[in-house]
């Protein structure tokens, strides 16, 4: 999220251990968010040969130091604005006075802003205090030449961002950028009807998953405000998540206390336990209580309420099921009522994203079985895996793609579904189809924005193609799946895979874009946009009466 939203080039220091950034895949997943030129890796010597090489393999830059690292940028941007992700260097007085308010300098020009995103809750004293923040290692590690980083800036008049990453458990924890998401905020504006937006809230996940519940989606909120009154002296302002109003039984949750500096705020909270929160909660509200204490629950005095937002609620007319923009928004990233009755938990999202990720895999181990020996027993154990998750555990022998007696090889509950419908009259919409239906809802449902609009359509359009490439794999697996063992060993059999493998890798990490590089509209990219339709739009109280 927080490289998709941050607006200009980016350093990464590369982890000497941990499980962020520690395989080819994650640098997969940064291209579909970055273009490789704007973004290049520092590696910290031989620990982190191999991550250095994974990214190389991505078309990323890769350096020793910070310095040459902004040297493998492009340079002829006027506004450059690095993300350093390590020890944050002690400020002296003239990089302080950048944190509030530009200092114009004998050219007349404005000196670099320097923002630091810590705590919300630390003061500017404390953050100047504190200088070592907890990084994208699972320890502290100063990078080489830190403190010629600010010279470097002044001399190229780069935008410096230092941004402290929170570790938990090998997830990368960034206070997010709202304001580098200026589309889909201007869209969300005139949604509200203009000057009442102050910000937004957005759920995201910290990809610590629990297979067997919802645990680990989103679990994160983020949020960021702005045009912001301060509070009264003595009062502070608290944010709240609020559950449905229909809800009388769970408690509103406290996201934390507020720091208001020059009209703007922004907090990351993550649920202790790592509940879903979008499951239980879908209103925000914002209120001014007192400092002495923290409260336990917001104030019930309308009086106190400063700022307020929800995902809308309203049922769509004309729909049968009377869905509204918030129950197909939970269908897809929190919990699906057609999921949760065969056993599993979160949204349509996530088994989308696992599935496709196993027909990458069981196609690539297949072509590898036939590469090392022709082991043609094991090659068509994995050929009966795929065709079980394309076609669902319903379906795959009812189809006729494989023999009525072949076992079912794949997960039993996670195949219950299939990609794919193999039938004209399916029992359960496969994970494709039911994905674009409320796709569909999104764009149909009352108070949807134009930002989230937008999103919808294009997943809508991704998904077209990923269809069309698990239709090919289908196809290539059918026919390997009726092959004898003679002629799985043919170089017939080999064509097939390669064709199989190229169409899965297609399907699930997608095609690079040829104007900006950028690998889209494959399963990886859908499960990011999809997250980004988590949000609420928040407004000050008063615009609202």
């Amino acid at each position: 999220m927080a490289l998709r939203l941050q607006p200009g080039p980016i350093i990464l220091l590369l982890p000497e251990w941990g499980q962020a950034l520690s395989c080819p895949e994650h640098f997969v997943q940064v291209r579909q968010v970055r273009e490789p030129g704007s973004v290049s890796f520092v590696y910290s010597g031989r620990q982190t040969e191999d991550l250095a090489a994974y990214a190389r393999q991505q078309g990323f830059a890769v350096a020793s130091s910070l310095q040459e690292a902004i040297q493998c940028l492009d340079l002829h941007e006027k506004e450059r604005e690095v993300v350093f992700q390590g020890r944050i260097p002690p400020l002296g007085k003239q990089e302080a006075e950048w944190d509030e308010n530009p200092v114009t300098g004998e050219d007349g020009q404005d000196h670099p802003h320097v923002f630091l995103a810590g705590e919300p809750s630390m003061t500017r004293t404390q953050q100047s205090a504190q200088p070592t923040m907890t990084t994208l290692m699972n320890k502290p590690s100063s990078p080489p030449h830190t403190p010629s980083l600010f010279a470097e800036a002044k001399q190229r008049g780069l935008v410096v961002t230092l941004i402290a990453v929170l570790m938990i458990a090998a997830t990368v924890l960034v206070p997010i950028l709202f304001a580098a998401q200026p589309g889909l905020m201007r869209a969300s504006h005139a949604a509200l009807g203009g000057a009442s937006l102050v910000g937004q809230v957005a759920f995201t996940s910290s990809g610590q998953l629990n297979p067997s519940s919802s645990q680990g989606l989103n679990d994160r909120v983020m949020l960021h405000l702005t045009h912001l009154s301060s509070p009264a002296p003595g009062a502070n302002y608290y944010a709240w998540l609020l559950p449905d109003r229909s809800d009388q039984q769970t408690k509103p949750l406290l996201l934390g206390k507020l720091m208001v500096m020059g009209g703007q705020a922004q907090l990351t909270y993550m649920h202790p336990t790592h509940e879903n929160m979008l499951a239980f909660w879908s209103r925000f509200l914002v209120t001014e209580q007192t400092n002495q204490v923290q409260p336990a629950s917001p104030s019930n005095d309308p009086a106190t309420w400063r700022y307020t937002g929800s995902i809308p609620d309203i049922p769509t007319p004309g729909d049968e099921n009377h869905y509204s923009l918030l129950n197909h928004l939970r269908h897809l990233l929190a919990k699906d009522p057609m999921l949760q009755e065969i056993g599993l938990t979160g949204g349509l999202d996530i088994w989308l994203y696992r599935n496709a990720g196993k027909i990458l895999e069981w196609a690539s181990a297949a072509r590898d079985d036939w590469a090392g020996g022709q082991q043609t027993a094991l090659l068509h154990r994995q050929i009966i895996r795929i065709l079980d998750y394309l076609d669902g555990a319903a379906a795959v022998t009812a189809s006729g793609d494989l023999p009525l007696n072949t076992p079912f090889l794949a997960d039993s509950r996670a195949g219950r579904l299939g990609l794919l419908e193999v039938s004209q009259t399916p029992a359960l919409p496969a994970y494709l189809t039911h994905v674009g239906i409320h796709l569909l809802g999104v764009m149909n449902a009352p108070g949807h924005s134009e930002g989230q609009q937008r999103i919808a359509n294009a997943v809508a359009y991704a998904l077209k193609q990923v269809r069309a490439q698990m239709q090919q794999i289908h196809q290539d697996a059918v026919a390997l799946a009726k092959m004898d063992e003679t002629q799985l060993k043919s170089t017939r059999a080999l064509a097939l895979l390669n064709d199989m493998v190229t169409a899965a890798t297609n399907a699930y990490a997608g095609q690079a874009d040829p104007t900006t590089g950028e690998n889209t509209n494959g399963i990886i990219w859908i499960h990011h946009e999809l997250q980004l339709l988590a949000t609420i739009q928040v407004t000050s109280v008063a615009s609202n009466h």
